[in-house]
């Protein structure tokens, strides 16, 4: 393609992308299934774009849409409910991650006959949420605030530890047992959030006060969002979680005046309107993209791993409604949105990376992951968009409002 081609291309795809978030505000219908239906179209139908020329770059992309997403949510989230939700979102991050391996590994085991490490390998890959999926379709769903940071914040935890997780389960394969397997996962995991949390605090303070002497000025939102960047390379190269630290960051800014209350610092900024829109601007880009290129990446070549695929993904659907009861338990808020709550299970960004990662480990059966694994996030994410018409609705906000006074 020319380069007048490629300009005329990505205008296509955006006034695509705005058509597609219009309908899932005015009707609910699933913006992210037009854009993978989109991807599908001019990639494996009709050839327009060759997915293998693209896929030098998608680390770039999963990365870029990954920090932006988890930003952009950041700045919506409000600090109080982040707090309140918290201990939910962790139980269901531990529970929702145990069992969805527990139950792919037991199946891929006990069921197809794979190895034992193979299957947990799967079952790590595949055991959490995407933020990068959940976080947009989130945010344009109608639902209670504690529905909607109970979700965030899972996906959030998810995305990170779904990747540990995976990498110390692919480490054993090739380098053999060492006999301290849960320590390994449990220090990676605590050094790695904790890392992503602290420098999220502590450069949130620092950019709040950077903020008010930069008031004023035109591009302090491209600034920002240049910070965001840096400090994720930062923080991803002394294997801290930059996820974690673009939640965070994102929080600490959205809550600019709680924060300084908190210090009792009398001189507060507050992200002005300005600012948030071209965060959501960017956001909005970043998540066209990402999904018209997820179907670019769709194939179904064996019907035999489709329907592995879809397989995996109804038992995924079964322990999350397993889970979502589970957590739920005390809380009328999200009790009276289980169903909710339960389709809001998509897979995406890091089992995609991930899939990637084992390809190159060069491991027995590789090639078997990515064929499955993206099977799994189709049919996760298409779920979760179906979900939101059916379910989103069904708690108006003032009703659960009402329901969420004495609840836990």
């Amino acid at each position: 393609m020319t380069a007048v081609q490629i300009l005329g291309f990505i205008g296509i795809l955006l006034a695509i992308g705005f058509m597609a978030d219009y309908l899932f505000r005015k009707v609910s219908f699933p913006d992210i299934l037009i854009l993978l239906a989109l991807g599908y179209l001019i990639g494996p139908v009709f050839g327009i774009i060759d997915p293998s020329q693209i896929a030098p770059a998608s680390q770039v992309i999963a990365s870029l849409a990954l920090v932006v997403i988890l930003f952009n949510g950041g700045l919506d989230l409000k600090l109080a409910a982040v707090l309140s939700s918290a201990p939910r979102a962790i139980g269901m991050v531990v529970l929702g991650i145990g069992a969805s391996m527990a139950a792919t590994a037991a199946f891929t085991y006990y069921i197809l006959g794979w190895q034992l490490m193979d299957s947990l390998l799967l079952g790590a890959i595949i055991s959490g949420t995407s933020p990068s999926i959940v976080m947009p379709l989130v945010n344009r769903a109608k639902v209670h605030t504690k529905v909607s940071s109970v979700l965030n914040l899972e996906s959030a935890f998810d995305g990170a530890l779904v990747i540990v997780i995976a990498l110390v389960v692919l480490q054993l394969m090739t380098g053999g047992r060492t006999g301290n397997e849960a320590s390994m996962v449990g220090q990676a995991v605590a050094i790695r959030f904790s890392l992503g949390a602290a420098i999220g605090v502590g450069v949130g303070f620092f950019w709040l006060w950077m903020l008010t002497l930069l008031e004023g000025e035109a591009f302090d939102d491209i600034l920002t969002l240049a910070v965001v960047f840096l400090v994720y390379f930062g923080v991803e190269s002394i294997n801290g979680s930059g996820v974690i630290f673009a939640l965070v960051f994102g929080v600490m800014l959205g809550n600019g005046v709680e924060v300084a209350k908190f210090l009792r610092i009398k001189r507060t900024v507050e992200i002005h309107d300005v600012m948030k829109k071209f965060h959501s601007q960017m956001s909005f880009l970043i998540k066209t993209f990402f999904f018209v290129y997820l179907g670019l990446m769709i194939t179904f070549d064996e019907p035999s791993v489709i329907v592995l695929g879809v397989v995996l993904s109804l038992a995924l659907l079964f322990v999350r409604y397993i889970v979502v009861l589970l957590t739920s338990i005390g809380n009328r808020t999200l009790l009276a949105s289980q169903g909710f709550l339960t389709s809001m299970f998509p897979r995406g960004l890091s089992a995609a990376v991930v899939a990637e990662i084992v390809v190159v480990a060069a491991i027995p059966n590789a090639s078997v992951y990515p064929s499955i694994i993206m099977v799994v996030i189709v049919t996760t994410v298409i779920i979760a968009a179906i979900g939101i018409p059916i379910f989103a609705r069904k708690v108006p906000e003032e009703n659960a409002e009402q329901l969420n006074q004495g609840s836990n």
